[in-house]
């Protein structure tokens, strides 16, 4: 059986946003700098091994509820005592508080400066300094900087006049920073004009959840600027802005510029943004890649054929690119795709990788020379170190996708099943452990599933590379690993006759929205919200009369898993939801 096609994202992207509309719902996970972490599946069992998921499954399921909303409006608190008993299952005991946001969240050092207000962030790429001389290897780049930003915990704290547009996105945020990006005072690098606006690019906002996905061209002390406006305020010209984003300075994917028909799809060339320009060469009916509208391009592959002729599109289609990253990127290096699967064929195999990956050395020595290629007794290698091929592989199967990570030959796999996808492949040095991890992982945009695979390439045993010798050689200054992929792999192949001898009568079919190539980026930042968790403070301002905040009423209610949430009700005001669970047989 053929999977059947997927909805247009667009219709999909409307309807989430009505929901949106009358409730919004995030998990404070979110708030931590690590990309789509959130568990915001619905409720799988009623018996799971792990307590603190189905904490999360519990509150989500209850919270995605229409009439949640309406009880905690209206303080029909019997119904949501009613409603968990519903979801949890009787073996647990559980407490519930719904809390006004603002009596558990504090921010601080926010400036107000009339037409704009200013949220400061701290970027601090990541070090590793390598023994024994303790030399500083750049372990994350730092001009690329990747942010996971919950505008809905951000909003209710910018004060009056002020508030992130989430109906066309972000469209009234800039980014801006002192020239040197060390300096803390923005107040005076305003007042001197020694400021600059930041390239930005929004590559993902999830209205169910709040999160936006951020990328800038810069680490240090960065400040989000909130207009008052529609459109961002530029601190260089002191106006307004003419377009959302300040377009071209900041603007979206063709993911969001597609889902929301926006005029504002932008091509940030600080992070290696393939273009249909760069993308041309590989656009051919005999190629089965065609370019598209507000995508990068439509591919297509046949595994049948009609009354003898075969269908237009060939069995594969594959494009090779240039990667387009400076040789002397150590850091290592990130590809990111965004795609649809519209249609299906059992078998089809869509691959996205690194072809020809190399890994060369360069040592300095105390005379101030440097070589490289480095390959003498010391390193036990030679150079340049080939690892092959890096790939990550999604095949369609007849009920459900296999995402798998292929390095050389060596092939880890899990199941999954996506719509539209986020579609990762990672390779990054662990000098520690002298090696290089991989990563692959595949983040559904609909469903909010995932799936994430990993390998570790040992440089010391399939190479014979001695990191410690280079380590320990007193006339050594520096060292640097470089890795250098030759071409970066789009390819998509359906078998002529597929296992269960169907001769499928039309096209698997793979949109590609979004495209690119960045060394590995900073993603660790600081933003100066508080919130408290203290389950005295939630106790004290939980709004849930006494008689309704628990199932059993155990003495000494010490939960084993807990979960968190926000919602917002109609009438704009924003409350904490915390979930406590305890077993009943502990009580």
């Amino acid at each position: 059986m053929n999977k059947s096609p997927v909805r247009p994202v667009r219709g999909q992207v409307r309807i989430i946003e009505a929901i949106a509309a009358t409730i919004i719902v995030l998990i404070l996970a979110a708030l931590l700098p690590i990309i789509f972490n959130s568990p915001t599946t619905t409720l799988r069992s009623q018996v799971q091994t792990n307590t603190e998921w189905y904490a999360y499954d519990a509150l989500l399921t209850a919270i995605d509820n229409p009439q949640f909303t309406y009880y905690v409006q209206h303080g029909n608190w019997s119904a949501v005592q009613s409603l968990l008993n519903t979801i949890i299952g009787p073996q647990y005991d559980w407490y519930i508080a719904v809390v006004p946001y603002k009596n558990v969240v504090t921010i601080t050092s926010i400036i107000n400066y009339g037409n704009y207000t200013l949220v400061p962030l701290s970027i601090i790429p990541s070090i590793y300094y390598a023994p024994p001389l303790g030399i500083p290897i750049p372990m994350t780049s730092t001009s690329v900087s990747m942010l996971s930003i919950n505008i809905y915990t951000i909003n209710p704290l910018l004060g009056s006049g002020y508030s992130i547009n989430t109906g066309v996105p972000l469209s009234n945020v800039a980014f801006i920073q002192c020239k040197n990006p060390l300096e803390e005072n923005i107040t005076q690098c305003i007042k001197n004009g020694n400021v600059r606006m930041l390239n930005w690019w929004l590559e993902y906002f999830d209205p169910r959840t709040g999160v936006a996905i951020i990328w800038l061209n810069t680490t240090g002390n960065v400040y989000m600027l909130v207009s008052n406006s529609s459109t961002p305020y530029n601190v260089l010209s002191n106006s307004y802005c003419r377009s959302s984003y300040c377009y071209p300075i900041g603007g979206v994917s063709n993911l969001m510029g597609s889902s929301l028909n926006t005029l504002y799809n932008n091509a940030p060339q600080f992070i290696n943004y393939y273009t249909q320009q760069l993308l041309s060469q590989c656009y051919s009916s005999n190629n089965g890649m065609y370019s598209g509208s507000n995508y990068l391009a439509e591919i297509m592959t046949s595994g049948g054929v009609v009354s003898g002729q075969r269908l237009n599109s060939p069995t594969t289609a594959i494009c090779s690119l240039p990667v387009g990253i400076s040789i002397n990127n150590v850091a290592g290096v990130n590809a990111y795709l965004i795609g649809q699967s519209l249609v299906s064929i059992p078998g089809t195999t869509f691959t996205f990788g690194f072809s020809n990956v190399e890994v060369e050395l360069s040592v300095c020595f105390v005379n101030n020379t440097c070589v490289s290629d480095y390959a003498g007794s010391m390193a036990g290698a030679t150079f340049p170190i080939s690892i092959g091929n890096v790939n990550v592989i999604e095949t369609y199967g007849n009920t459900h996708e296999y995402l798998s990570l292929s390095i050389n030959g060596n092939t880890t796999t899990l199941p999954s099943y996506y719509y539209v996808y986020l579609l990762t492949l990672s390779m990054s040095l662990n000098p520690a452990r002298c090696g290089i991890n991989i990563n692959a992982s595949i983040y559904d945009l609909i469903t909010m599933s995932s799936e994430a695979l990993s390998y570790f390439y040992n440089l010391t045993s399939n190479n014979g590379l001695s990191c410690s010798k280079l380590m320990s050689n007193p006339n050594i200054t520096s060292i640097s690993l470089m890795m250098i992929p030759n071409n970066l792999l789009i390819e998509q192949s359906t078998p002529q006759n597929p296992n269960n001898g169907i001769y499928y009568v039309y096209n698997a079919t793979t949109i590609v929205y979004d495209l690119w190539v960045t060394p590995t980026p900073t993603t660790a930042y600081y933003m100066p919200i508080r919130t408290s968790y203290n389950f005295a403070l939630l106790d004290k301002y939980n709004v849930i009369s006494p008689q309704y905040r628990e199932r059993f009423f155990l003495s000494g209610f010490a939960p084993t898993a807990s979960a968190y949430a926000i919602i917002q009700l109609p009438n704009g005001t924003y409350y904490l939801v915390y979930l406590g669970l305890m077993s009943a047989a502990s009580g």
